[in-house]
Order: C-alpha cells, then structure tokens, then sequence
C-alpha cells in the first residue's frame, strides 16, 4: 500500500477498528453462550461445542495464519507456539478451552495495535504544501492553471505570500523565500534571477517569475514523500523480547508435552501441558508493560506509538537533532547590539525598529521584538521603501535611515566606519546576520541577529551522554559557520551542514550500517524521511510540521527536550519491567508445567491457571503509571 493513497489508508484503518473491536468482543460472547449452553444442558452436545469453535476461527484465523507464515520463514515466535497448541486443543475436542486462549490473544492484538502506529497517514498533508493552482504567463497574458497542468518550460508567477508551486530557477523579480520546509534554513533566503527554488517553500516578500524544471512528481517536494515510503517499507522489524525467548522454550515444552502424553497415556494430559505453557502471560508481559509506560509518559505530554521504541531507546548509542525549530526556536532573534561612538544600543535599536517597522521580512520582526523588549518608543516612518533582497530605506524627524548590508548601505554612498565593518564579518565568524543601521550618510551601528539556541540545551545534551548516548550530532540545511556556532553552544559532538532531506535520510542509513541504535530528533517536512528511517524518529510536536509527526515515532507535545531524557529513562524502566513479567510468567509456566504432567491439571483448570499469571502480568505493569522517569533525569548530571 503507498502511503499517499488515502482510500487504501481508510480502508485499512475501518478493517483495523472492526476486526480489533468487534472481534474480542464477539468471542467472549461465544464462549459465554457455549458454557451456558453446556451448564444448563440446553440441545445437544455438539451445539456449545459448535458456538466455542465458531469463537476459535473467529479469533484464531488471523493467528493461525501469522504462526504458518513465521513457521514456513524458519521462524520460532509466539504465534507458532499458539498456533500448536490450539492446533492441539482443537484436535481432541477442547474447544471452549481454545477460546479463552484465543480471546486473551485477541485482546493483546488489540492492545498491541493500538499503541503501534501502523499507518502513516499525513502524507496527503506533505503533497497538499504544493498550491492546487498556479499563476501562469502565456503568450503574455497571466493565467490561473491547476498545478497539475503545470509543464517544464513554463514561467510561474509567484507572488508574496504564495507557495512555489515548482522546482526552477528565478527569471525575473526579487524575493525573501521561507525553504525551512526543504532545506530546514532557519532564515528566509533572498532570491533574485538566476537562484534555485523549491515547490512547497513559501515566498514572504516580492514577485518571483520562476521557470520550471521539475513538476508534479519530479520536484524535490515529491521526492520527499518517496522517501518515507520507502523508509516505512524497509525499517527492519525488530524481534521482540517475548519472541527471543520462544525460540528455546518452545521445543522445551513440546518435548514436555510429549513425555507427558507417553507416560500418562492421556491425550488431555499432554494438552494440558501445552494450555498451561501457552505463553499468553508471556505475551502480554511487553504489551502491558509498554501501555502502562506509554500512559506514563502520556501524562507527561511525550506520546509514544509504539512498545518496540522503548526497547530501543534503552540501546541508542547516536543521536541526530536537527537545528532549525529543535535545537533553536526557529526565529530570528536580536543577538548583539554593536554601537558606534556617541551612539548607545537603545538608539541603535529604535532607529533600525523605526525603518522596517513596515516591513513583513523576518529579520524586521526580529528588530521590533528587539525595540518592544527594550520598551522604545517606535514611531511612524515618515517615508518607507524596501530594497528587495538588500535592505530597507526610510525617513524620521528629518533623517534618512538605512537598514542593510555592507554593499547595500555603500550603494547608498554611506560611510561605514572600519570598526563596524569588521564587526560584520566577526559576527559572520559567529554564525549571525549583520545588519547595519544608517543614519543620515553615516553608519552607526549594527544588529547581530541568529536563530536563538533553546535554554538548557547544553545540560540536556550533557544528562543524555549521561544516560549513555554515545554521540550527539546536527543535522542542518544551513551553513557550517551558523553550524559551528550551535553546536559549541549546544555542547554537542559535531555537525553535517547543507543537506537536503535525502542527505539526512543517507546519514542515518550510513550510521545504520555501521551497526549503531540511531535516533532522530526534528520538526520539519525535511526531517520526515530521517524520521522514518531512524531506529526511534523523535518529533517536537507543537512546532513540528503534521509529516513529521505522523512520520515519526515519539512526539514530544510541549518541546521541551528535556522530555527526551525522560523517555529514555523510561524505557529503561519498562524494559526491566518486561523482564520481571517475564520471570513471573515463567513462574507460572514452572509450577503449571509441573501440575500438568503430574496430572492434576485439567485442560479447563490450565486455562484457569494461565489466566492468574496474566492478572499477576497486569499488576506488575500497572505500578509503572506511577513511575517517576524525571527523577532519574534530573539525578544525571554531568
């Protein structure tokens, strides 16, 4: 099934709610209806044992299948082992027995695929990034066309606030393009002829004529969704903990099984040996476990969508973060305020706030967040022009103002005075955008603006290596100076800059194949295809882009990264959990397998037994609702 058909999807999804529901619901009708039936002596025989078998096919069907499938792949997992000892039951006659073995497995089927995340259903969201229509020019004329109509060849005219409907390259006209969605920039790149654009990113400011390369399914937007499909369809399953242990405790109980047939002679001795060892306590020792840390962690706005991601985040070795949105805010901030002599930062501010205080450019919200955090006063330019892709002009109390680069304000034949022009490039050493500020035919001064790093991030950084991730590095489409800069503040190991979502996507593979637990952290559309791929895909979910999400594997609800250190903490829990339901299932398997082949065990009162070791399963799972994964983080630090 691909993942951007949406009828298949709802299809799966209504099967999915039918069989899941319905279907346990039904079984335990049947087995009442027969034990009724039989109790009150009402028809013959053979009706309650008709109604118990009809509860067995019902529920049994799909396992019976998955345990033929495993056993023809050479594979010793739980569902063969039930498979033979329904199989069995059914053979001599227990039916109602093999019933309640199959509603316990139908309600741990439910529990299991209700947690994991089977569909992945926000692609159709990606391909919707890509306008329905586009402003054509033909033949002179401008003409509204479906996107889907859309050929190479064709001029595109994209006005501010509209999504470039296409890969191409600009012809005509000057914008500030929003690519986050793409490339994961975190500033708005300026573009004029002769620069490349990308379909679904946003223009903010100015008219763009694009000329198309890439449409429909060839743009760099479509080759995204390509990608998480094909990371969904080649994620390795991963063997579960309940499956490892049937490999051996399988062939141990058939042995069992068979020293207790040739011994006792009785048919039902052997069969119950094979009820009372059905590992349905076993079985429901992970899912149980898993639901209660996902509660747990629920409560604390990190939701998980499936057990298997905490055994693996217990194992993670290398973790990827994304910058833009995950490490940083995803918003320009005013970093450093540069003043020449005479000048005071407060005056640099409300001058540069003065000038683009008309303006809809993101480095201009930065200015006047900047002007409002300092309580100045901003009045009304008295003339206002924008330079597209330079800077901005402007008039107050009888001065010009001018707010740009280096070359833009030198244009103008203002003077820029050594001391800031060297500052210019001292910031850019520093990962920041310098914008100068003018006043009259003089520079005096300068606004360092850059994405702002989260607080906390380096002793988030520092608890995890604590916690046993081995190495911490950035994925970013932005350059390696704002890199660098990050990842010194960030406290982390290092850095891959200017990559495209494939790029990311090539990372985890490669550090896949080097045999390591990789997890990745990110936000965006072009985080998805890294998100998918990776052993856990982590997702900030208030700022995450709805793909990523549904691509990923975990979602942290309120971005607090912190929250990162909590879910591996827990799954450190949950996973010593499983392994004290594990023994307590064992436990019973112990003394049941011992009752059974002395005989004291009918295959009614195994299945009995069965069931206490999975009351004792759920108990011991449920005490980790209360569990307190913070206080392990917040005892790690470094």
């Amino acid at each position: 099934m691909s993942l951007s058909d949406p009828d298949n999807v709802r299809a799966e999804r209504r099967q999915e709610v039918l069989v899941l529901t319905l279907a346990p619901a039904v079984i335990l009708a049947l087995i009442l209806t027969s034990w009724g039936l039989a109790h009150w002596h009402i028809g013959p025989a053979y009706l309650n044992a008709a109604v118990a078998l009809a509860g067995v096919l019902l529920g049994g069907v799909p396992r019976f299948r998955a345990g033929c499938q495993d056993a023809l792949r050479g594979k010793i997992t739980v569902n063969v082992f039930v498979t033979v000892a329904l199989a069995v039951t059914v053979a001599v006659g227990e039916f109602r027995p093999a019933a309640v073995i199959i509603l316990i497995m139908a309600v741990v089927g439910a529990l299991e695929a209700y947690t994991l995340d089977k569909t992945r259903r926000a692609i159709q969201e990606l391909l919707r990034l890509a306008p329905a229509t586009a402003t054509v020019r033909r033949d002179g004329v401008e003409v509204t066309v479906p996107a889907a109509d859309l050929q190479v060849g064709d001029i595109v005219v994209v006005r501010p606030g509209e999504r470039i409907p296409v890969d191409g390259v600009v012809t005509a006209g000057a914008g500030a393009v929003n690519q986050a969605p793409i490339t994961g920039e975190s500033m708005p790149v300026e573009k004029a002829a002769g620069a490349e654009v990308f379909a679904g990113t946003m223009n903010e400011t100015g008219r763009l004529d694009v000329r198309s390369l890439k449409c429909g399914r060839d743009t760099t937007l479509a080759r995204i969704v390509h990608l998480v499909e094909e990371a969904q369809e080649t994620k390795a399953p991963i063997q579960t903990i309940a499956d490892r242990f049937t490999v051996w405790f399988f062939p141990t109980v058939m042995l069992l099984a068979m020293i207790a047939y040739f011994t006792s002679g009785d048919l039902k001795v052997a069969v119950s040996v094979l009820l009372v060892a059905c590992p349905c306590a076993f079985a429901i020792a992970t899912p149980s476990a898993v639901s209660a840390g996902i509660a747990n962690m629920a409560r604390r706005q990190v939701l998980i969508k499936g057990g298997v991601y905490f055994e693996l985040a217990g194992k993670i070795d290398t973790l990827l973060v994304d910058k833009t949105g995950t490490l940083t805010y995803g918003r320009p901030k005013v970093e450093e305020v540069v003043a020449a002599a005479g000048m005071t930062e407060a005056e640099i501010v409300r001058l540069a706030a003065i000038a683009e205080k008309y303006s809809e450019h993101p480095l201009a919200k930065a200015v006047l967040a900047a002007a409002r955090a300092r309580d100045l006063a901003v009045p009304d330019p008295a003339e206002f022009k924008i330079e597209i892709g330079f800077g901005v002009t402007a008039s107050s109390g009888g001065e010009r103002l001018v707010v740009g680069k280096v070359d833009f304000l030198r244009a103008q034949g203002i003077q820029v005075p050594p001391r800031l022009a060297a500052e210019v490039g001292a910031q850019a050493q520093r990962g920041r955008t310098a914008v100068l500020v003018a006043c009259g035919q003089q520079a005096v001064g300068l606004l360092a603006i850059a994405d702002e790093v989260r607080e906390a991030m380096a002793q988030t950084v520092d608890r995890l290596k604590a916690l046993g991730v081995r190495q911490i590095l950035m994925l970013t489409g932005d350059n390696a100076v704002v890199a660098q800069a990050v990842t010194t503040q960030a406290h982390l190991d290092g850095f891959r800059a200017g990559l495209l979502p494939e790029d990311k996507q090539r990372v985890v593979k490669e550090l896949r194949g080097e045999g390591r637990i990789v997890a990745m952290v990110g936000d965006g559309i072009n985080d998805a295809p890294a998100l998918a791929l990776a052993d856990v895909g982590i997702v900030m979910g208030a700022t995450g882009t709805h793909v990523a999400i549904e691509s990923a594997d975990v979602t942290l609800m309120n971005d607090d990264l912190t929250r990162v250190v909590e879910f591996v903490a827990m799954s450190r829990k949950v996973l010593r959990r499983i392994k004290v339901n594990i023994f307590l299932s064992m436990i019973y398997n112990v003394v049941g397998l011992a009752l059974s082949m002395l005989g004291l065990l009918s295959p009614v009162v195994a299945v009995i037994f069965q069931e206490a070791g999975c009351i004792s399963v759920v108990l011991s799972s449920t005490l980790l609702l209360w569990a307190r994964p913070g206080r392990l983080a917040c005892t790690v630090h470094p």
